[in-house]
């Protein structure tokens, strides 16, 4: 299979989609002058011929470029892909504004467990990229739960409430309220109570050949799991353990050492027969279309690298919404300040993925005790059997551990910017040790995807408390 390919910005490296989430590396290619948004249609999109000559940003901002706007055209179109034209389907006719008791922002089951608790006499909506549908959960869920219940119970919230869910991209917190990108028209509400299950994201690990397509996040690979065949999966918690649960042949999980297990996912291991290999040094090589996956002396081939280290909260969100977080030394995630059963600032509440909970019937529940305080006896008890996150509630101590997105010595951190571990390391030695100072000396986080997935890596290396800041919009305006 050929994941479609993209030319990277500086060094003109073969790039693909790596996750689904509008606004990360390379969901989009520019054909003809138009943006063209890979999720819709990831399949039978080809590898396409493009001019593979390197010229330095510099170029761009030059004097002697501005005073030839053909030759800026011709540079955007085939060099660095930009777009040419602006779709009248992606132009804003209007704004909306609109008051709520309630806004849930996301739509996994976690804001789905939300609604369901919400009074039906408030105005309540609910807005999302995207609202799982039934094989996206399907997919996801662990053998403890009926599946067919659960599934009912989840198609049930959804057709009773159908008119208050809405499709939309967060764009973050205005002076006139909370924005939304809906289709041609930007939505600024205004609630009483706020309630953000965004989730969390898979972060892409370092090692050499990290960046070369094929290797993808375990959200994009529940999408296309039927399409590979030979599947290795690089992580070191229960998130990692699900995508093997859809291979047919050898179950493989690469981790260097760190490892997240929950108490049912430890049982799920031994009874599957997964083969856990602990490495140092990972390499990766593409031949034709297969993947090359060297791990200290073992040797691998497959289709595709899945990677789920450990579920990474949408930090940008929650940062943007004006909710304080803070850096787990443990875990190695950002974590956003809240009470056991949800709430976070005044009127916000948490849920979900943005807990760093990936169980989804957990997940539904978290969502549940967040908006009806008598499911936390049952959120606390699935807790503790079935995430790995239960121990960031109830363990005081401050043990440390290294960086779990560190599989060796090279590689991409900045995909969007072309910055390699190695720059980091240079700014290291020079002094700069805040992902802020690192940010404005390499360009680290200034790229489309502004920060979404670089900013925790250097984070995570450096043990920084404190990202850069994330300011509204937080996805481009134009999609």
């Amino acid at each position: 299979m050929n994941l479609p390919v993209v030319l990277s910005k500086r060094h003109k490296r073969d790039r693909s989609i790596k996750d689904c989430e509008p606004g990360l590396p390379y969901t989009e290619v520019i054909i003809k002058g138009k943006r063209v948004n890979l999720c819709e249609n990831v399949i039978g999109n080809k590898k396409r011929n493009i001019i593979r000559i390197s010229f330095s940003n510099d170029l761009l901002h030059s004097k002697i470029l501005r005073k030839y706007p053909n030759i800026i055209k011709i540079y955007s179109k085939y060099l660095i892909n930009l777009p040419t034209t602006i779709s009248e389907e992606n132009k804003i006719e209007n704004i909306e504004n609109i008051n709520v008791d309630n806004l849930i922002i996301g739509g996994d089951t976690s804001a789905l467990g939300i609604l369901s608790e919400l009074s039906k006499n408030e105005k309540t909506v609910m807005i999302s990229f995207k609202v799982l549908n039934d094989i996206e959960i399907e997919k996801t869920l662990i053998p403890q739960i009926q599946k067919e219940k659960f599934l009912k119970t989840l198609k049930d919230i959804i057709k009773e409430n159908e008119g208050k869910i809405l499709k939309g991209i967060l764009l973050g917190k205005f002076d006139e309220g909370i924005g939304f990108l809906a289709g041609n028209k930007i939505l600024l509400i205004r609630p009483k109570r706020t309630f953000l299950a965004t989730g969390g994201r898979y972060i892409p690990p370092i090692f050499k050949g990290n960046d070369i397509p094929g290797i993808i996040s375990k959200n994009l690979y529940m999408k296309l799991s039927e399409k590979f065949n030979h599947v290795i999966v690089i992580g070191n918690s229960d998130d990692a353990v699900k995508p093997l649960f859809n291979v047919k042949g050898k179950r493989i999980l690469i981790t260097n050492g760190v490892l997240f297990f929950s108490k049912y996912y430890k049982e799920l291991i031994d009874e599957n027969g997964i083969e856990i290999v602990k490495i140092k040094n990972l390499e990766v090589k593409r031949k034709k279309d297969k993947i090359i996956t060297i791990a200290d002396w073992h040797h691998f081939y497959s289709d595709v690298i899945v990677y789920a280290v450990i579920k990474q909260p949408k930090i940008d969100h929650a940062s943007n919404l004006g909710i304080y977080y803070t850096f787990n030394t443990y875990f190695h995630i950002y974590m956003p300040y809240h009470t056991i059963e949800g709430k976070s600032e005044e009127y916000i509440y948490i849920a979900g993925g943005m807990r760093g909970i990936s169980d989804e019937y957990t997940s539904f529940l978290s969502g549940k005790a967040a908006a009806n305080i008598r499911y936390i006896d049952e959120l606390i008890t699935n807790m503790k059997d079935y995430t790995y996150i239960f121990e960031f509630y109830y363990n005081s101590d401050r043990r440390e551990n290294p960086s779990p997105y560190l599989y060796g010595e090279d590689g991409y951190v900045c995909e969007c910017e072309d910055i390699k571990l190695n720059e980091i390391k240079n700014q290291l030695k020079r002094g700069f040790n805040k992902v802020e100072e690192i940010k404005r000396t390499t360009g680290l986080g200034t790229g489309e995807c502004q920060g979404k997935f670089c900013t925790y890596i250097i984070g995570s290396l450096i043990r920084d408390n404190e990202l850069i800041t994330f300011r509204s919009p937080l996805y481009r305006l134009v999609v």
